[in-house]
């Protein structure tokens, strides 16, 4: 009975092992084509040229080494019997291939191998939308983003986010109210409506215009003066908004120590030590926020994850095609605010409502949530405060946009990725029910710092399109929008930047 036992174990451990030998072999040179070819693809290749860089891996290279092989063989005088068959030399070459450049991309390259998988895994579908292609499409991103979220981790230089209460839930979807009537500076500012309308007046606080330095003693004393004569909620928070903008200034020394991993002679980042400098980084900026917050009765929490945005990435190095500067598009650490109103949950980023070498804002002051996930990605999900949360993956695949092109009342149309692939001529499609000014300029790779791009013909209407003639390379194009109400300055319309399309010419 035990010898019976045995046979049947030894049959049944055999009958694994060839199933996981035949696993490998087919898989891992499978994989290995997807690797390589979404890494050719997400680096600008053609569809052929991500095609080869697949085809490489199996059979080009393993064909070409038997091949090779069985040529130096021949030219022996004495030939030995070959101890394995051509098809057992294949598949051992083609499993040594494909597992030496897995390996090494699971050790130097990982994250920037499954976010090119979570990017352009799905190459090979491009220009084709049926039911079948969408189907596959949905398994191998699907996919894809299950290995993105595994070896994705959140820079925590910034610590990490505050833990989102059981009430979270999305609040009440703001109405988007786009400027109607050109702005007046002469006319005295006006505390800002309270009826829960996107966005607010960029115009400060009269309190924090008018807040005198006998008041600004401690980060307890301003939480208190504010208090003391706001009674509405929404108004509270504007102002604090308002004052932290007003106050700091944002610390680019710190950025760049921070950069370079030097925390240990980066400025404390805490809320009494940023007020006390008047400067700090987006850490600073939030934790100011959260303790004024406390200080003036407002639930304000701290949030960490992700941004991503083309034109920010500017601030580091003025050559846009830096290779230091794609990480800024794939993603880096960044840190901002929750606050807890009466109609629920809302979302500020102090940060980048104080623009480096422009004017104050109000683009991230209680910014609708699916406008926030165009650039911010939290690293808990609950702060989204989407009914359903973005994957890592639907983050990094939409285009780069900004709030700004919300809160001027345009939407994108088409493309619906962040990277594609054209013949020559890009087309972007826009709603622009009011009427926006918009302008574009593609940039190409390898550009001189401080280069513009080309202008692109912009066709105005109801639904705005955007063409870009563009010889081939690796090009970005920049959108540009203004309310149509916007005073005209000397040069023209001041146009804010809306976002960018990264696109690959062939």
């Amino acid at each position: 009975m035990a010898a019976r036992a045995g046979r049947v174990a030894g049959v049944v451990i055999m009958h694994i092992a060839r199933a996981v030998w035949i696993s490998l072999m087919v898989l891992t040179p499978l994989f290995g084509f997807w690797l390589a070819s979404s890494l050719a693809a997400y680096n600008n290749a053609t569809q052929w040229l991500a095609l080869l860089v697949g085809l490489l891996l199996f059979p080009i290279v393993p064909v070409g080494w038997d091949l090779l092989f069985a040529w130096r063989r021949s030219r022996r005088k004495v030939v030995k019997p070959a101890i394995l068959t051509r098809i057992d030399r294949l598949v051992l070459r083609t499993l040594i291939i494909n597992g030496l450049f897995l390996g090494v991309m699971m050790w130097q390259g990982r994250a920037a191998s499954f976010r090119a998988l979570a990017v352009r895994g799905d190459w090979m579908l491009d220009g084709h939308n049926g039911s079948i292609a969408s189907t596959v499409r949905g398994w191998l991103l699907g996919f894809a983003d299950r290995l993105d979220r595994r070896t994705t981790k959140v820079d925590n230089r910034y610590g990490e986010s505050d833990n989102a209460p059981d009430d979270v839930k999305p609040p009440v979807e703001p109405e988007v109210t786009p400027p109607v009537e050109p702005i007046d500076p002469t006319k005295p500012p006006e505390p800002p409506k309270h009826d829960g309308a996107y966005p607010l007046p960029a115009e400060f606080h009269p309190l924090v215009s008018a807040m005198p330095e006998s008041e600004q003693t401690s980060v307890e004393t301003v939480g208190a003066y504010f208090a003391a004569r706001i009674t509405n909620k929404r108004e509270l928070a504007k102002a604090l908004h308002d004052f932290v903008v007003n106050r700091l200034h944002y610390d680019h020394d710190a950025l760049e120590l921070i950069e370079a991993h030097d925390y240990k002679n980066v400025p404390e980042q805490t809320a009494d030590a940023v007020f006390a400098r008047r400067a700090g980084v987006c850490e600073g900026y939030a934790r100011l926020m959260t303790a004024l917050g406390k200080a003036a009765g407002v639930d304000v929490t701290y949030v960490t994850g992700y941004i991503r945005d083309s034109e920010r990435r500017l601030a580091v190095s003025d050559d846009p095609w830096d290779p230091s500067q794609r990480e800024a598009l794939e993603g880096v650490g960044h840190a901002w605010n929750a606050v807890k109103l009466d109609d629920g949950w809302h979302l500020i980023d102090a940060t980048w409502d104080d623009p480096t070498g422009g004017e104050h804002d109000t683009t991230y002051l209680f910014v609708p949530p699916r406008m926030m996930a165009f650039d911010h990605y939290p690293e808990d999900s609950a702060w989204q405060l989407l009914p359903t949360p973005l994957s890592l993956g639907d983050f990094v695949r939409q285009p780069l946009l900004s709030p700004e092109i919300g809160k001027i009342g345009l939407t994108l149309v088409s493309p619906t990725r962040s990277q594609v692939t054209v013949d020559g001529e890009v087309e972007i499609l826009l709603d622009n029910p009011v009427n926006a000014a918009v302008s574009a300029r593609a940039l190409k790779s390898g550009s001189a710092a401080g280069t513009q791009g080309d202008p692109c013909k912009v066709t105005t209407g109801a639904q705005t399109k955007i063409t870009c003639d563009l010889d081939d390379g690796e090009y970005e194009v920049r959108m540009f929008a203004a309310p149509h109400t916007r005073t005209l300055s000397r040069d023209g319309y001041m146009l804010d930047y809306i976002g960018t399309i990264l696109v690959n010419s062939h």
